[in-house]
């Protein structure tokens, strides 16, 4: 019976914990820009993942074997 009452004592305090460290982050200035710029990082990260299956195909489209012909002029 105790170990119940300790574990949903310490529930209560990590949720009242993580309650306060969200609330301060976006308080404070520093907190909501650095929440802002973690934001803008993972905007970014996924617009990058989602062009570069375009950037190989568009890459690919304009590879020209003759860029591989050692006596193609205009290659070099």
């Amino acid at each position: 019976m105790t170990t119940l009452t300790i574990t949903r004592r310490n529930r209560i305090v990590l949720s009242v914990s993580a309650s306060m460290l969200a609330l301060a982050l976006l308080v404070s200035p520093v907190g909501r820009s650095s929440v802002a710029s973690t934001l803008d990082c993972f905007v970014q990260t996924v617009d990058a993942a989602t062009e570069f299956p375009c950037k190989i195909v568009t890459d690919i489209r304009h590879f020209s074997p003759d860029r591989l012909d050692p006596t193609c002029p205009q290659c070099f």
